[in-house]
């Protein structure tokens, strides 16, 4: 896998394909790793390109500050670095996140986004929200990465079959430094870009699956807000949609892009 230096730290990339590029960016805790079945389809159209978030896979893991912002700039960094002016961006959970930074940030260089099981916001200032950042927190600090990462995997999910894709998560998850996973974990609590939700003129695929951790309405009051956005939903799929409805997925993408 290449690496390059961008924003001050070695970040490790995917790249297969050649023509117009189609950036994936990962959840947290996980890498680009993920998006094996996304890179085997996409590769036949697209410059694919899936790097790892600092502090995740192959990229260099600095005990120094996380935040979607900062992920942000290194993404912007790897573009500079590696020629892109402009990309299709694809990102899951934490990486839809990046994306819609990315969409505030710097516009003109995106061409289109599919947000997948993610959204402009994660509030932190409600008890739901609070309690699902504190029993994450006591999960950790109580059973440790390992038991932790176990749970978090099965979550993912809602198909029976799905055994595989689970202990694979799980071991990405446990092998992430305790400290840098728990940095990233509380920088996602109250970030959000609300306010500049309805000014997003990017085109926009919100990919939702139907059993993720937030209803499908609220996916649909994003896209309302929205200038240029349409809902897809994946039926039986958790938050881990594309590892566990691939082909699903893939078309939905594919179908999207060529519209754009």
């Amino acid at each position: 896998m290449p690496s390059v230096m961008a924003n001050g730290i070695e970040i490790a990339y995917a790249d297969e394909g050649e023509g117009d590029v189609l950036l994936f960016l990962h959840g947290l805790g996980i890498s680009q790793a993920d998006w094996l079945p996304q890179i085997k389809y996409f590769k036949d159209y697209y410059r694919v390109i899936a790097p790892d978030f600092r502090g995740h896979g192959g990229s260099e893991k600095p005990d120094s500050d996380y935040s979607i912002s900062i992920h942000a700039a290194d993404i912007i960094a790897l573009m500079d670095v590696l020629g892109l002016d402009s990309v299709h961006i694809v990102g899951l959970s934490m990486g839809g996140m990046v994306a819609f930074q990315l969409a505030v940030d710097v516009p003109e260089r995106l061409r289109t986004m599919t947000i997948v099981n993610s959204g402009p916001a994660l509030p932190n200032d409600t008890f739901a929200t609070k309690k699902m950042l504190w029993s994450r927190l006591l999960l950790i600090h109580l059973f440790g990465m390992k038991r932790f990462a176990q749970k978090v995997a099965e979550n993912m999910f809602v198909s029976d079959d799905q055994d595989e894709a689970i202990s694979a998560l799980a071991n990405q998850i446990a092998s992430n430094p305790k400290k840098v996973y728990l940095k990233n974990l509380k920088s996602l609590w109250g970030w959000g870009v609300l306010e500049h939700l309805a000014g997003i003129e990017i085109p926009t695929l919100m990919l939702a699956g139907d059993c993720d951790y937030s209803p499908v309405a609220v996916k649909q009051g994003i896209v309302d807000a929205m200038q240029c956005a349409e809902l897809v939903v994946v039926e039986n799929s958790g938050h881990g949609t594309p590892i566990e409805k691939p082909d699903e997925t893939n078309r939905a993408i594919k179908v999207f892009l060529n519209a754009w």
